[in-house]
């Protein structure tokens, strides 16, 4: 009973904000171009929560992802020359590589995962606002990418891909076992550190798309892209109903 009150809680909370907008805003919340706005300037948490989920899922929590967005967009950047395609690809690279070191400072500095995310935020934070602050990262050309059309195709199919790994691969499903009890998941002859390292390159993964995202909404990297990134994921996946503990 407890659990479904508890899946139950955010809808109702959702219903209820969406039925005090929809009367206080004389109908313009229901309009077309409002819900395109939503959609929009949601879409970057909301790809970067379908990788975190699988690391929460193991009772982790990852801080490094605003941090982490301006570090990838900033060496994407450098390393693309200003390309947009090679950004993009370049992008979710860095994104696993940051997931990746994060994996590594938790299973094999035995350093909590928080804290090792908490150090590449600000390292990331730190590198990303001294390169901006000498060079002006522009990329006009991304303004094409930013479409309604194209941010829903974007999370239409990083959720699907993330639901599918989530709920019906050994991937998802071991990151759950993993979460419930460690030393039980590694008795029963699971890689446990294989399984959390899989989680942290998707993580990263998402993160990457999250900032061709970004970009496409300012067309440029500066130090502030990604500010926030970090909270606005975990509060959206803790009101969302995915369990803190």
């Amino acid at each position: 009973m407890r659990d479904k009150i508890r899946k139950i809680i955010p809808i109702a909370g959702l219903l209820i904000l969406v039925l005090l907008f929809s009367l206080t805003t004389g109908g313009k919340f229901f309009t077309w171009k409002n819900f395109q706005n939503i959609i929009m300037q949601a879409s970057i948490a909301l790809v970067a929560a379908v990788g975190t989920v699988f690391v929460m899922a193991h009772n982790n929590l990852d801080f490094s992802l605003g941090g982490a967005c301006a570090l990838s967009s900033v060496l994407a950047y450098l390393v693309s020359g200003g390309n947009l395609w090679l950004f993009c690809v370049f992008a979710i690279v860095f994104g696993v590589l940051c997931g990746l070191f994060t994996a590594v400072v938790h299973i094999y500095g035995k350093v909590p995962a928080f804290m090792g995310g908490l150090c590449l935020m600000f390292a990331g934070r730190g590198v990303a606002q001294t390169v901006t602050a000498s060079q002006y990262m522009m990329i006009v050309e991304s303004n094409k990418l930013n479409n309604f059309w194209v941010f829903l195709g974007v999370i239409v199919v990083v959720f699907g891909v993330g639901y599918f790994l989530f709920n019906y691969t050994k991937i998802g499903k071991y990151q759950k076992l993993i979460g419930t009890n460690p030393k039980a998941t590694e008795l029963s002859g699971i890689n446990v550190n294989k399984f959390k390292t899989i989680a942290f390159v998707i993580s990263g993964v998402t993160l990457g798309i999250a900032s061709c995202l970004a970009l496409s909404r300012s067309l440029a990297v500066t130090g502030n892209t990604g500010l926030n990134l970090e909270t606005d994921v975990l509060l959206a996946l803790s009101l969302g109903g995915i369990s803190m503990a």
